[in-house]
């Protein structure tokens, strides 16, 4: 039987495979429900009949050699052929766990979803009832019916870029927030610098007060005791010295209009700015440790990255390694799925549907998958179709005939990562210039172009091979 030829899907296909010709009371099961201390440990057999009827376990190296001499226990008791782990994930709390249970080359382990636990309390009456007993043979309950995937815990450079990437992102969030409340402290400090109304005539003289030399140095200044009357007494050219002392090149023309905006403000009041430059200067310290931070990761992905099936997906133009490495991150190795859709339905980027008689209605993506890894698949798109190309064109025309308000960044995902998905194994790494699903060497040549990132120091850097990409 092929596993998708099953009304459970491929999952409970694999399951029933696994067990099949050996009888239901010979399979064992074991639930364990993961808490930051403790492990609570339920196991059934196929039939459904409890064998251990629950014990809680320490979450520490005699927890572990306990939860095996259970298993071992239960095992010998039942004359077991198959035993299955299923273990509930609990954010980082279950991975420590999952890795000693996988390399026990013996025990089949496998990864149940929160959410489907919970299903099953509910399913069983129990949807004001939650205990330990309840999740863990519910776990087992799920195994029964062939459910939960496989674990994929391995020291890979995939496996390692994941909490770089993740780590990387939980910074930029923090960063995001800090340049917020430094922001508020500037508008205080210097109000309405920042300030922006087209109707009004009103425009920044900076794009960015922190994304620009001269928008650092105007901030730190102000953290420092500047107030805009001192900025607009000063001369074009000492205020020009006073940046340059700051490393940063300031244009007359610019120095002009920063002086003219200063002596324009209106006047910081004692009120609104007591206590706040000292507050901005720390700001602006945890701002400058965050990127530095940021940096030093940045800098552990790159060779990570060469040395795994995605390390060509930088030779796509506007693919930064971070954005690469979000990708490879999140799908790992090509073997773990059987085909791109599989990627995107974990992503949560499938279409919601509503399906009754001749009633069938399609809404936006479901969001039932993985945010991190969707966050990561969208990053690509985004990255690639700001670009100018076929890609970005069909984006954007598609951006100004759209006729509702979903994002347009699902779809070009879909059309995106498929083609960058099946380009990963060593075979030519070429992605198609269509969203079609044809491999990219049936396109005629007339229909593809080579297309070169303009800075390639990090391949060149890490030795990974440069056969240019094709997009």
């Amino acid at each position: 039987m092929m596993h998708g030829v099953h009304i459970g899907g491929q999952r409970a296909g694999a399951f029933l495979e696994l067990v099949r010709g050996i009888d239901p009371g010979r399979v064992l099961l074991v639930g364990v429900d993961v808490a930051k201390a403790t492990w609570y440990v339920v196991a059934a057999n196929l039939l459904g009949e409890v064998v251990v009827d629950g014990v809680r376990l320490p979450a520490d190296r005699a927890g572990l050699a306990e939860c095996e001499r259970l298993i071992a226990a239960a095992r010998s008791r039942l004359g077991a052929e198959v035993v299955v782990v299923g273990v509930e994930a609990a954010g980082h709390h279950h991975q420590t766990l999952v890795g000693h249970l996988s390399d026990r080359g013996e025990l089949v382990v496998r990864l149940l979803n929160p959410a489907q636990v919970a299903a099953v309390r509910k399913q069983q009456g129990n949807r004001r009832r939650k205990t330990d007993w309840l999740d863990a043979a519910a776990v087992c309950e799920l195994l029964a019916r062939g459910e939960g995937s496989p674990v994929h815990a391995d020291g890979s450079p995939a496996g390692a870029l994941r909490p770089l990437w993740s780590g990387r992102k939980d910074l930029v969030d923090a960063r995001g927030r800090l340049r917020q409340q430094a922001g508020a402290l500037v508008d205080c400090l210097w109000p309405g610098f920042s300030a922006t109304d087209k109707q009004a005539g009103v425009t920044p003289v900076l794009s960015s007060p922190f994304d620009t030399k001269a928008g650092r140095v105007v901030v730190g200044l102000l953290a420092e005791g500047w107030t805009p009357g001192r900025i607009a007494a000063t001369g074009p050219a000492e205020l020009r010295q006073i940046f340059a002392a700051c490393g940063c090149r300031l244009s007359g023309p610019l120095a002009g209009r920063l002086i003219a905006r200063a002596a324009a403000a209106l006047p910081a009041h004692l009120a609104a700015t007591a206590g706040k430059p000292a507050t901005l200067a720390a700001l602006l310290g945890a701002l400058d440790a965050l990127q530095g931070q940021i940096a030093r990761l940045e800098a552990e992905m790159v060779p990570l990255l060469a040395s795994t099936q995605g390390a060509k997906l930088t030779q796509i133009r506007g693919v930064s390694t971070v954005t690469a490495a979000g990708l490879v991150a999140f799908v790992g190795h090509t073997g773990r799925w059987a085909e791109w859709s599989k990627v995107w339905r974990a992503a949560g980027l499938d279409p919601a549907r509503s399906q009754s008689g001749s009633g069938d209605h399609s809404f936006g993506i479901s969001r039932e998958g993985s945010a991190w890894g969707r966050r990561a698949i969208l990053d690509l798109a985004a990255s690639v179709c700001r670009q100018p190309g076929r890609w970005g064109d069909g984006y954007r025309a598609r951006l100004l005939h759209r006729k509702h308000p979903r994002s347009p960044w699902p779809p070009w995902a879909t059309r995106l990562g498929g083609p960058a998905w099946r380009s990963w194994p060593a075979a030519p790494t070429t992605i198609p210039t269509t969203s079609s699903d044809e491999p990219s060497n049936t396109l005629p040549s007339s229909q593809r172009r080579v297309v070169k990132r303009p800075d390639t120091r990090d391949t060149e850097a890490s030795g990974a091979d440069q056969t240019p990409f094709r997009l």
